[in-house]
């Protein structure tokens, strides 16, 4: 796993799965010189274009589960911001979108302190039940606590969490924000916020003052459907706010499912260089350039064709025994 260094080290942050590496997510392992942070630990697939993932998207899927599961043997500490399946891995099979199964939830959570977004407040019908059956399994092999406003210390540590913030408006839900402290550094994860579209949810960002800032950019592909142009202009005006005031500046998740993000972004990027900061994605920060799959589905399609019986057998057989390739290897 490629890392990005704060503060001269006391902060190593590892970006697992992230739409510019090809999945839906907003995974990362956060090291300090105390404690591992597994945060978000989850990738999914998402239907698109009435067209099902093409191959080189699981095998970018399976790669991320792997990097997810060898960042959890590194992690104490596991954090989940909402109840959305591309942020946290459920204790369930499914090979169409998520790559899931009890033995794989297991292996991230066992002998873990995960802390998660409370089901009992701010949160929508359909994460509550979603988050009480993975709360169900989870407490029988990991220590869970709720972790809305917390903040704990790890040695020189500190995991501050915010209040329940809107996922992009309240019609979608809430998420909770993470800020890891040390000394001299600090990094936010802000996922889901897509903007942030909420003016409260932009003022707990900057009262925090990261140093590295995470954030789920909008949705722009679903603007004029589900997202009012008005929200998507109310996510630009505070982003470049961040963009004024923060050091770095990683955009991904939602905003990165079209290609015209690079549009939405340049003006952006402009204006963190204008003030000696920087705007990119979450490949990008550790050095590799966007690889975005979901917003290519159609040319994927067309360029490689994804014989029918590859889907049947990749409904057939675990990922344990399935062998992703280029080459349409099979068991």
């Amino acid at each position: 796993m490629r890392g990005f260094e704060l503060g001269g080290g006391e902060i190593t942050i590892f970006p697992l799965a992230f739409e510019s590496l090809g999945v839906r997510g907003m995974s990362m392992l956060v090291k300090t010189d105390d404690v591992g942070i597994l945060v978000d630990p989850g990738s999914a697939l998402g239907p698109r274009f009435n067209l099902s993932p093409h191959e080189i998207e699981y095998t970018a899927l399976a790669e991320s589960k792997r990097r997810i599961l060898s960042a959890a043997r590194r992690a104490s500490i596991v954090t989940i911001s909402h109840y959305h399946f591309d942020h946290y891995t459920p204790h369930f099979h499914d090979w169409q979108w998520l790559w899931s199964s009890p033995e794989f939830a297991e292996k991230i959570y066992s002998g873990k302190q995960v802390l998660v977004k409370d089901i009992y407040e701010n949160v929508s019908v359909a994460q509550r039940k979603r988050g009480y059956l993975f709360l169900k399994k989870t407490a029988d092999i990991a220590e869970v606590r709720p972790a809305d406003r917390g903040i704990f210390r790890f040695g020189g540590t500190v995991l501050r969490f915010s209040k329940p913030v809107p996922h992009g408006d309240a019609r979608q839900g809430y998420v909770l924000m993470l800020t890891v402290r040390t000394r001299r550094s600090s990094v936010m994860h802000a996922p889901d916020v897509q903007g942030p579209m909420d003016r409260d949810t932009l003022n707990i960002i900057l009262r925090e003052k990261p140093d590295l800032l995470i954030i789920g950019g909008p949705p722009a592909y679903l603007c004029g459907f589900k997202i009012e142009n008005e929200k998507l202009e109310a996510a630009r005006t505070n982003m470049m706010q961040l963009c004024r005031r923060v050091s770095t500046v990683v955009v991904d998740h939602h905003l990165l499912r079209s290609t015209d993000y690079v549009g939405f972004l340049s003006p952006l990027i402009e204006e963190a260089k204008a003030k000696g900061n920087r705007v990119c994605t979450a490949s990008e920060l550790i050095g590799l350039e966007p690889h975005l799959l979901e917003a290519h589905r159609r040319d994927l399609h067309q360029q490689k064709p994804v014989p029918k019986e590859w889907y049947k057998k990749l409904r057939e057989a675990a990922p344990t025994e399935f062998t992703f390739s280029r080459g349409r290897e099979f068991p």
